[in-house]
């Protein structure tokens, strides 16, 4: 297993919980055992990324209990020395473990699935090292062992990521004009361009930035054209390339649309870090394009949402390695019958059209067959290889009690204030929540009543992300400039927020994410401003019984109140985990540390998650009494 493969499912795959269980002479013996070794796996472990070296250690927490199980059955226990069917034995006991904290009484497949992974990069540290101590076939069984598990998952890819060396996959992604377009423009930006009320850059900066993505055009009024023949548009959005452009790198934490400019963010990797972050960075922004690019399309318009799901098949098809004929895609129109003939010939030639400006950009080649480039396909499967995205554009079968959109027949009483917590009546929501800027990214993945009001939802995340409640918040919609909703006084009036301002107890989150992918943005604290973005994943029809709202998964330790906003909590993280930090002292009292104890940013306990989210559902009723009543009598 090589370390680019084992980087990416770190920084891919959500922690979990870890369950220690009983504490054993087999356990104490493992966790001696791995001590001794937990340097040396650290620095194979660590390439330079920023909370590499803690996502180690906290690989050896989930190593632990499995070693520990493993050392009970073994003939000749030995940490170095695994017999796979024993290992197999103690893996599959520890999993099995997880079921108890769960209401449905089955694994926690996340946490199963990061243990496998655990285990799987501990022994490939083994092997690396030549730490190995077994013989060649016990190793050779024990990663046959973990090929067939990973053949065998829940959840099946269409898209298999090959290996690509990471030299070769920043040669490939640095040279791609999608990259050096995005580069360009970032370096236009600099430190700073102005912006209008809706975020959009003013006419007179549309043609020095639409040439950095290689379109030439002017912003003036509107249908006007030049004597030199350059086109005139009105708004930055009317050049579809430099609005996918812009829509990326905001969505890839490239740059921040502030209220009057945009700026880059703190991070410059992109334009000239490491060979890994400068990957990373690239591939990152490489799948946040092909979202805007292929999957944003107008709901009103049926067609385009045609158009989106031909380009999707496409482009899956042309990542695998019996990729599409060209002559087989343009001679679709051929085979519909004759009453569907010119629609289809239409719809072709709009998402040949599209394909073609794909393969301007790099993302696909196109000569007897469409091909994805091999470096770019983890690319593509990060953008369209998800269930609840080829249900959405109706590709292939929906996953049962999934649904595209959030609006149900009236009889569901969707868009209507729920009646209190834990009521599962109609359709459930699943939401991603994630603080935006956050490095290693912080997360969280929750399940919802679809009538579920902005208040409670408002309570839901302030428990899963263990704030207190302090400060002021509002939910926001629309970029920069929608409407904000926000706590209304009981007088029907609140000077703070200001006279745009709308009700938030008058409006339901379906209403607000009424498709699947919609998003928006919840503030809390104007100070320290921690902005967490929320978009709605799936719609499911049915849950498995357990009590709503609840977290069901996420990833990153929550920030620790008034710790200034994500900057400055991640300079706190630096500064409590290095002895030689001028403020070292001062962050460790302060964050109420023993001596020994250190902060993991990557920690995430799901069981703890659920337990600060109904503590937070309880307490609420000081505001909201009818709502926490209800929590207490379900």
């Amino acid at each position: 297993m090589g370390k680019s493969s084992k980087k990416r499912r770190v920084e891919r795959r959500p922690g979990g919980k870890h369950n220690p269980g009983s504490v054993s002479l087999s356990s104490f013996r493992a966790s001696r055992a791995l001590g001794v070794l937990a340097p040396a796996f650290v620095h194979w472990f660590d390439d330079g990324t920023p909370g590499a070296s803690a996502a180690a250690l906290h690989y050896l927490k989930l190593v632990e209990p499995v070693v520990g199980r493993y050392l009970d059955k073994a003939a000749a226990p030995d940490v170095t020395d695994l017999d796979p069917v024993a290992l197999a034995l103690a893996l599959s006991e520890e999993i099995a473990a997880t079921a108890s904290v769960q209401p449905s009484g089955l694994p926690d497949v996340e946490h199963a699935a990061y243990t496998v992974d655990a285990i799987h990069t501990y022994v490939g540290f083994l092997s690396d090292t030549g730490r190995w101590t077994g013989t060649a076939e016990q190793l050779a069984d024990v990663l046959d062992f973990f090929d067939s598990l990973a053949d065998g998952g829940d959840e099946p890819s269409l898209t298999k990521i090959p290996e690509v060396p990471q030299e070769a996959a920043l040669e490939v992604l640095s040279g791609l004009p999608l990259i050096q377009r995005a580069s360009a423009l970032l370096r236009w930006i600099g430190e700073g361009k102005p912006v209008t009320g809706t975020g959009a850059l003013r006419l007179r900066d549309i043609e020095a930035a639409a040439a950095c993505v290689g379109v030439s055009v002017r912003g003036g009024s509107k249908g006007a054209v030049a004597s030199d023949g350059v086109p005139t548009v009105r708004s930055m959005f009317d050049v579809p390339l430099l609005a996918q452009m812009w829509a990326a790198l905001e969505a890839a934490e490239l740059i921040a649309i502030k209220a009057t400019k945009v700026v880059p963010f703190e991070s410059e990797a992109f334009l000239g870090g490491d060979a890994p972050d400068q990957v990373d960075e690239f591939s990152m922004f490489a799948s946040c394009f092909l979202e805007q690019a292929v999957l944003r399309h107008d709901p009103d318009q049926p067609w385009e949402k045609l158009v989106s799901a031909l380009q999707t098949s496409l482009m899956l098809a042309a990542a695998t390695p019996e990729p599409p004929l060209l002559e087989r895609v343009l001679a679709t129109p051929d085979h519909a019958p004759d009453a569907e003939k010119t629609m289809i010939t239409m719809l072709t030639r709009l998402a040949m059209a599209r394909m073609e400006a794909l393969a301007e950009l790099g993302l696909v080649t196109i000569d007897t067959h469409y091909r994805v480039p091999t470096a770019l396909v983890g690319c593509v499967a990060d953008a369209f290889d998800h269930p609840w995205v080829l249900a959405d554009l109706g590709l292939g079968e929906e996953s049962e009690g999934q649904e595209t959109r959030t609006q149900p027949p009236e009889s569901t009483g969707i868009g209507t204030p729920e009646k209190g917590p834990g009521l599962a009546e109609g359709p459930i929501l699943q939401l991603k929540i994630g603080l935006k800027g956050s490095k290693p990214p912080i997360w969280r993945r929750v399940l919802v009543p679809a009538g579920i009001s902005l208040p409670l939802l408002h309570q839901v995340i302030q428990g899963v992300f263990a704030w207190q409640d302090y400060h002021l918040h509002h939910f926001q919609t629309g970029g920069f400039r929608g409407p904000t909703y926000t706590p209304v006084a009981s007088d029907g009036e609140d000077d703070f927020y200001g006279e745009n301002s709308r009700d938030e107890s008058k409006v339901t989150v379906a209403q607000l994410l009424p498709v699947v992918g919609s998003t928006m943005t919840y503030t809390y604290d104007f100070g320290d401003d921690w902005e967490h973005a929320i978009t709605l994943e799936k719609v499911l029809k049915s849950d498995d019984g357990g009590r709503l709202p609840r977290c069901t998964g996420g990833r990153g330790a929550a920030p620790a109140e008034d710790s200034g906003g994500v900057g400055g909590w991640m300079g706190i993280v630096q500064a409590v985990n290095d002895p030689s930090h001028r403020e070292h002292q001062e962050y460790r009292e302060w964050m109420g540390l023993g001596p020994g104890e250190t902060l993991d940013p990557t920690a995430f306990d799901l069981e703890q998650v659920n337990e600060d989210l109904a503590k937070a559902l309880l307490t609420a009723d000081h505001h909201h009494g009818e709502l926490s009543r209800s929590w207490r009598e379900d």
